[in-house]
């Protein structure tokens, strides 16, 4: 059976746009790959010379790099029975992300979760706004939980984004000796830990600490805590470069 004119030409249209679609969606794919490999080429200068900074793990794919991780805690009376936390991870996506997983922050106290995200638009866009995600965890290896975030849309492969991660606490400062900490859990390339306090409780010693694993500790340094210019609050603060993926930041004082 013979197709007529019409027939062929509405045919032979349909392909041509079905085969221009999926050029555009090649190209559009390799275009967020050579993004993604000049970025992540970038963080490779960016590390001291001489070994230093954090290895890549040989054989472990990771979703996500961490540009710059800034977590902080504002402890809000003396007797450390209100206090909220608040994290914010830039990241650089290494694969297509219809989900992010994430650590889950457990601890003592009652307490309030929320997380959120927003993509990082190229160029002079501005600032999108936070978009709050529902989120499930999951129960690891020990004592380890992790967040699993379910996103509205995909994060695509080379794009930059941020996760926020807030929590109100109740009654979860309270004793004499207090701890917070972080656990670097993908390639990082800067992480901020800060704590805030009021003024009126005397901090009688702090200090940091850099952990692996239950038994090993080092570098351990003691912390001054200073005044917050302009404001009615205490802060420690603890910047570390490249930190190293697995290990745990730690900032201990007694009050």
């Amino acid at each position: 059976m013979t197709e007529s004119p019409n027939t062929l030409e509405e045919l032979l249209r349909k392909l041509s746009g079905d085969v221009s679609e999926i050029l555009g969606q090649q190209k559009g794919l390799g275009e967020r790959m050579e993004t993604l490999e000049e970025r992540i080429a970038a963080f490779e200068t960016k590390k001291p010379a001489g070994g230093g900074g954090d290895p890549a793990p040989v054989g472990v794919l990771y979703d996500y790099r961490i540009l710059e991780h800034v977590r902080q805690y504002n402890i809000k009376d003396t007797g450390g029975h209100e206090a909220e936390m608040s994290s914010v991870r830039r990241c650089l996506a290494l694969r297509d992300l219809p989900e992010i997983r994430t650590r889950y922050h457990t601890g003592t106290g009652n307490r309030k979760v929320q997380y959120s995200y927003r993509v990082v638009p190229e160029g002079p866009a501005g600032e999108s706004e936070w978009v709050p995600v529902e989120f499930r965890t999951n129960k690891g290896a020990g004592a380890d939980f992790s967040a699993i975030l379910s996103l509205p849309q995909p994060i695509l492969i080379g794009e930059s984004f941020e996760l926020r991660h807030e929590i109100e606490m109740v009654d979860s400062f309270s004793s004499h000796n207090e701890w917070v900490s972080m656990v670097v859990e993908y390639p990082t390339e800067k992480l901020n830990l800060n704590v805030f306090l009021p003024p009126s409780r005397t901090i009688q010693g702090a200090r940091r600490e850099i952990s692996e694993g239950a038994s090993q500790s080092f570098d351990k340094r003691r912390l001054v805590p200073q005044k917050v210019p302009g404001e009615d609050r205490i802060a420690m603060r603890w910047e570390e470069i490249n930190p190293i993926t697995g290990r745990t930041y730690t900032i201990y004082w007694d009050w």
